[in-house]
């Protein structure tokens, strides 16, 4: 059954959106974007804190606060988590899970402490890839390189302990390209956890594609310009996973 999860891309408590990991564009109120697609029945929301890591901020109490006093689904918090406390104070707040990016190549050991408090299913491991440049991976907004290429990452994140591991590419992000369809034999590879997939979702055809092998899909632009219907996509969704059932 796969997921379809909509994040919400934070700077200094108002919803915003970059291309390709750079430059930013406002779009509104995160609480009253995160209320719609809840009521129109997204299965998650992802609350990231964009710009956390390059300029030392957190995702604020009260965005998180009231998010969840308006939706009853499950809340992920990231984007600058530098701490047991940082990542303490967002499941305090109201998230159920963490994303987290930097902080496992920075600090292992944190990240470690991380898990053995908060246990693998509350933290969810992001990777920042480019479909270009396999051979490595990204943090820090993809400005640093971890000298890794992509299935190295992944393995290590497992070994790390991750519930679930977020991949993101970094050249379709929020360009309505597609999601990359040579992700695939990768995923097939690591499918021991929940692997979710976002950057440059278009539509229908990625739900098809990514469906018998991805968790979840991760999806911000499409939603935001309403270039994708929700109501559609869930109907979609739906579908696959009542042929599947009747498969069996």
């Amino acid at each position: 059954f796969m997921r379809i999860i909509s994040r919400l891309d934070i700077k200094t408590d108002i919803l915003i959106k970059s291309i390709q990991f750079d430059g930013v564009r406002k779009i509104g109120n995160p609480e009253e974007y995160a209320d719609k697609y809840f009521k129109k029945g997204v299965d998650e929301v992802f609350l990231i804190n964009n710009t956390g890591t390059l300029y030392n901020t957190k995702l604020s109490r009260s965005v998180v606060q009231n998010v969840r006093s308006k939706i009853s689904i499950p809340i992920a918090g990231g984007g600058g988590i530098s701490s047991v406390k940082d990542a303490e104070n967002l499941i305090a707040f109201g998230c159920d899970k963490v994303v987290i990016n930097s902080l496992i190549h920075e600090k292992p050991k944190v990240f470690s402490e991380i898990i053995s408090i908060f246990g693998s299913s509350s933290v969810v491991g992001s990777v920042q890839y480019s479909n270009k440049k396999k051979e490595t991976t990204y943090y820090k907004m993809a400005r640093e390189s971890t000298k890794l290429d992509l299935s190295d990452t992944l393995k290590k994140y497992i070994d790390m302990g991750c519930g679930e591991i977020l991949i993101t590419e970094i050249n379709n992000d929020g360009r309505y390209t597609g999601l990359d369809k040579e992700l695939i034999n990768i995923i097939n590879k690591y499918n021991k956890i929940p692997i979710l997939i976002g950057g440059g979702f278009k539509g229908k055809s990625d739900i098809d594609i990514f469906y018998n092998h991805a968790s979840a899909v991760v999806i911000s632009s499409a939603l935001h310009y309403k270039k994708v219907s929700l109501s559609d996509l869930l109907e979609q969704r739906n579908s696959l996973s009542y042929k599947n059932f009747n498969k069996k």
